[in-house]
């Protein structure tokens, strides 16, 4: 049997782009929200602190620049998650991530090896969970999906190895 390997026609190929992108769970940019939270209220408080020793008004540029940093990382983060999306194909998984740089991820189902769902403390306070794809040859994650309901990811994570261990790929 000879070998062969015709051309594709670049205009025919499948555009990423027209995927329709299931969007991550509400309850994600309330979790996002409140990591932010988290993050910033103590260091907004400690900004406070040289004012508090001194006692010199000027000081209190501190905490105004802190606030105003606090205030536009937050909101960066928050768009970001509010940009995520996830969609389920026949034969893959397409993630959409970034806020300024887009960045779709397309994993076939049958590169995949294992599939994790884990959730931290607060995911769990908001019913989510991360899902975490691996595939063959590599040990970290290949492709890490945050914001999902916990019972949506476990569908997920069953589908995926019900069609990884499949061998109907046509």
């Amino acid at each position: 049997m000879a070998f062969i390997n015709p051309q594709l026609e670049i205009e025919r190929l499948p555009v990423a782009d027209e995927i329709v992108m299931e969007p991550m769970d509400e309850a994600y940019r309330r979790e996002v929200q409140t990591q932010q939270i988290i993050i910033w209220l103590p260091l907004l408080l400690a900004s406070f602190v040289p004012f508090l020793l001194a006692q010199i008004y000027f000081l209190l540029v501190i905490p105004v620049i802190a606030l105003v940093l606090a205030a536009l990382v937050s909101r960066l983060v928050v768009k970001m998650a509010a940009v995520k999306g996830i969609a389920l194909r026949t034969h893959d998984i397409a993630y959409q991530s970034g806020f300024h740089w887009r960045k779709t991820v397309i994993l076939a189902f049958n590169r995949v090896q294992h599939v994790e769902v884990s959730s931290g403390p607060l995911q769990r306070k908001f019913g989510l969970a991360t899902l975490k794809f691996f595939t063959a040859g590599g040990s970290s994650v290949d492709l890490k999906v945050d914001g999902l309901k916990r019972e949506r990811a476990e569908q997920i994570r069953a589908h995926v190895l019900n069609k990884s261990n499949s061998t109907d790929f046509a």
